[in-house]
């Protein structure tokens, strides 16, 4: 049965006698999400239901319920508020949230690029949400423009709320095997692709990902399908002053830091990653802030004149070659005196 059926036949059900599946708003890997109602209280949640063909493998019950559990735990307007977590006798298990209004990063992006202030206050804003997702040990791991929902409160202000902890890494549970790849290539830190340790320092790679879209209204690895693009994540896309010419080079710099295919890199925490990118558009940084530790990659204005300076260095040596040449002929070829 196709995911838009299943999810479909859902609709009017009643779960645990007090949610009833209004609409389907979305759909994921691991279940759909629906807008609900909680009847006792008269008022409108969403209730992500886990997909039936998922509910007999204790890998994706485990991650189910960490998802509901991993989002309680973060004490942030940023994050989607869960209130409740069970199982009903005929659905199987479904976590209950708040019921956002407003549209995904997704709906943002294709509306071409965001201005560079727009596009550091949103990232300044996600990076402060994952600071406190990452004083509790978590790592996000899939932070993509789908999951970050742009809220629009009961005042009409925007909130930005990061969604899907499903595939989160939380340090006191381990729901992946050494070298499992979990995650979406377009968005994913080379580190993760490898299969390699994770940090707090690849939700920043993803992070400075959708900076990258905000400020180019391009994805990254425009053009590439499938798992191509996993080959090319420790080259990295093109270049981000090369698609966007003319910004400040501070906000160049955060921005390359951010995506350095080596974790050691990028910067130390999304604390520091903000305050830098904050700065950039005032002139007020601090260079440190948003420069690679010694022996990381330089900035693109730097690597530029690097490379520019390398023919003049060629054509120096070749003119005093021919000079030291004539010289040496003339010397052996004309009598003295």
């Amino acid at each position: 049965m196709a995911r838009e059926e299943e999810a479909s036949e859902l609709v009017g059900e009643v779960l645990s006698e007090r949610y009833r599946l209004d609409s389907v708003l979305g759909e994921g890997g691991m279940g759909a999400v629906y807008a609900a109602t909680h009847l006792k209280l008269e008022r409108s949640v969403a209730v992500k239901v886990l997909r039936a063909s998922m509910k007999g493998e204790s890998t994706h019950l485990d991650r189910f319920f960490q998802e509901a559990r991993a989002a309680a735990s973060v004490k942030s307007s940023g994050v989607v508020d869960v209130m409740d977590l069970d199982v009903d006798p005929k659905h199987g298990p479904y976590l209950v949230m708040e019921k956002l209004e407003g549209e995904p990063l997704t709906e943002m992006l294709r509306r071409g690029k965001t201005p560079p202030e727009e596009s550091v206050a949103l990232t300044g804003e996600l990076l402060d949400v994952l600071s406190a997702v990452h004083e509790h040990d978590i790592v996000h791991r899939d932070l993509k423009p789908p999951n970050v929902f742009l809220h629009r409160d009961e005042k009409g202000e925007r909130v930005l709320k990061v969604l899907d902890f499903g595939i989160a890494k939380v340090k006191q549970r381990h729901l992946t095997l050494t070298g499992e790849i979990v995650g979406t290539p377009r968005f994913m830190a080379p580190e993760q692709a490898h299969g390699d340790e994770l940090d707090q320092r690849t939700d920043l790679y993803s992070a400075g990902l959708l900076l990258y879209c905000l400020l180019s209204g391009k994805p990254p690895f425009d053009g590439v399908v499938g798992g191509r693009v996993i080959t090319l994540l420790d080259k990295g896309p093109t270049p981000l002053h090369e698609l966007v010419p003319g910004l400040p080079e501070a906000l160049y710099r955060v921005v390359d830091r951010a995506i350095a295919p080596k974790p050691e890199d990028r910067f130390e925490n999304a604390a520091s990653m903000a305050r830098a990118l904050r700065a950039s558009l005032s002139g007020g940084v601090d260079d440190s802030s948003v420069t690679p530790p010694q022996g990381g990659a330089k900035d693109p204005a730097t690597k530029a004149k690097d490379e520019s300076a390398v023919p003049m260095l060629v054509g120096v040596f070749v003119v005093l070659a021919i000079v030291l040449a004539v010289g040496l002929y003339v010397f052996r070829n004309v009598s003295l005196p």
